[in-house]
């Protein structure tokens, strides 16, 4: 399922198969909670910035901590 919520968040589903992949993330919260991770990841590789309270700044370190080619520079906080 976690390949489905891959290509749900990057449009990739037939509309019957976004239907049941929304219905499974809402009835299942590690599938939310992936769901979310997921979406800023995207977020922060295509250099969007996200006011949160610093989960964003964590999911960075965590990539970065994981080998993903992050800017240093990069703030997913700072203002487009």
């Amino acid at each position: 399922m976690t390949i489905k919520v891959s290509l749900l968040l990057d449009g990739q589903l037939s509309f019957e198969e976004t239907r049941a992949a929304l219905d499974e993330v809402a009835a299942r919260p590690e599938l939310r909670d992936r769901f979310t991770v997921y979406g800023l990841v995207g977020d922060a590789l295509r250099g969007l910035s996200v006011p949160d309270d610093g989960f964003s700044l964590r999911i960075l370190e965590r990539l970065r901590r994981e080998g993903a080619r992050v800017s240093p520079n990069y703030d997913p906080l700072a203002p487009d």
